[in-house]
């Protein structure tokens, strides 16, 4: 398994198959995608795209900090969930915001992986909140 930084448009089969079902593929692109200070990983396992996270300079009202970054469209193929995937991402997304000098990784995560966040260090803030056409999410975050 290797972890690459890839470009935002990379994301989107995976983004619509594990977050937007349904949707077209063009609803997977998300605000911030292209500022500068973004970025995107991918997880390959061979030559196949199995995990996805997308990280963004983006602060959070609830979250004071000096250089927060947002952890978003996490997703790991079906066929690959609970082999380590999505920590090994979560992990490089912290050491790269680390290395940018960030004080903050945030996330609105779905309810249903707030334990998977919780194992990796991430704090829940307040009670669950649904996002529109999406579900239940708890807003978390973590030092890098």
């Amino acid at each position: 398994m290797r972890i690459d930084r890839i470009h935002a448009r990379a994301t989107w089969p995976l983004r619509q198959l594990v977050l937007r079902p349904g949707l077209p593929l063009e609803a997977c692109a998300f605000p911030h995608d292209e500022e500068a200070d973004s970025f995107h990983l991918g997880a390959w396992a061979d030559d196949a795209l199995v995990g996805i996270a997308s990280v963004h300079a983006e602060p959070c009202a609830q979250l004071p900090a000096r250089r927060p970054f947002r952890l978003r469209g996490m997703a790991v193929h079906p066929d690959r969930r609970g082999l380590g995937v999505g920590a090994l991402l979560v992990v490089e997304a912290l050491n790269a915001v680390r290395t940018a000098d960030g004080d903050l990784l945030w996330c609105n995560a779905r309810t249903s992986a707030s334990g998977f966040y919780t194992r990796l260090g991430f704090a829940v803030v307040g009670e669950a909140f649904e996002l529109p056409g999406i579900g239940p999410h708890h807003l978390m975050h973590r030092a890098p």
